[in-house]
């Protein structure tokens, strides 16, 4: 495979204007010029510290999370994510919300991916996304959700089917992408 094309000289930044849009959100305008001499300006979405997602599995269930999903106005079944806080290593900020939303602390959080991105064109969010084994009851920490994330205990054989069903109930692509590395890492696939 080659991949030299992703060692291109990235285009020059002329110019970056910030506007908070909102208590969550910064859009930053680029003025770019690229290597052939075109000029545009790009908008991304930024802030932050990057994110995690943890892969809750127990040995014999993986914990996925039904949430409120306000972009589509429906619950979406998913897992444990959230925003890495000022100071925090992923790790940790993978037990903290695993504690504020589904009430267990991990005793192994094993990496499953470095860096996850989404809508990379448009976003600059970067998730660490975990297999979270050795589980034990903990609820010492609030999260900031209004209303409590309901736990789905999903065996290995039905979580195999909702990556690979087209018509799971499974839509959330970071969602597909962990599992699917969490299976094959504890040999499902």
């Amino acid at each position: 495979m080659d991949l030299s094309a992703l060692r291109a000289q990235t285009p020059n930044i002329s110019d970056i204007r910030r506007k908070k849009v909102s208590n969550f959100f910064t859009v930053e305008e680029l003025d770019l010029e690229f290597t052939n001499h075109e000029k545009r300006t790009y908008e991304r979405l930024c802030g932050g510290n990057g994110a995690i997602l943890a892969v809750p599995f127990d040995g014999k269930f993986f914990y996925m999370t039904s949430e409120y999903a306000c972009g589509f106005e429906r619950y979406e079944l998913g897992f444990v994510k959230g925003k890495i806080d000022k100071g925090e290593s992923p790790v940790q900020a993978c037990n903290r919300e695993l504690q504020e939303e589904i009430g267990y602390f991990a005793g192994e959080c094993s990496l499953l991916k470095e860096e996850m991105t989404v809508a990379p064109g448009m976003l600059s969010l970067r998730m660490h996304c975990f297999l979270c084994t050795d589980l034990v009851p903990r609820k010492i920490l609030t999260g900031d959700e209004p209303e409590p994330i309901k736990l789905i205990k999903v065996s290995p054989d039905e979580a195999l089917d909702l990556v690979f069903n087209e018509q799971s109930p499974l839509t959330e692509a970071r969602a597909i992408a962990c599992l699917t590395l969490a299976l094959r890492r504890l040999s499902y696939l």
